[in-house]
């Protein structure tokens, strides 16, 4: 976004906002994907002994 706000030219400015956007899109897929792989908050980890 810093690069897209000093671009010398319409073009450029939307090249880096397209780039800005892909990893806006990368950065949201990896927070779901980190979510998905949590345990619940359901689930025990305490250890019964037999």
């Amino acid at each position: 976004m810093r690069l897209a706000a000093k671009a010398e030219s319409p073009a450029e400015k939307e090249v880096y906002l397209s780039i800005a956007d892909g990893w806006r899109k990368l950065a949201a897929e990896a927070l779901r994907n980190e979510r998905q792989d949590r345990p619940s908050e359901e689930r025990s980890f305490r250890h019964d002994p037999d």
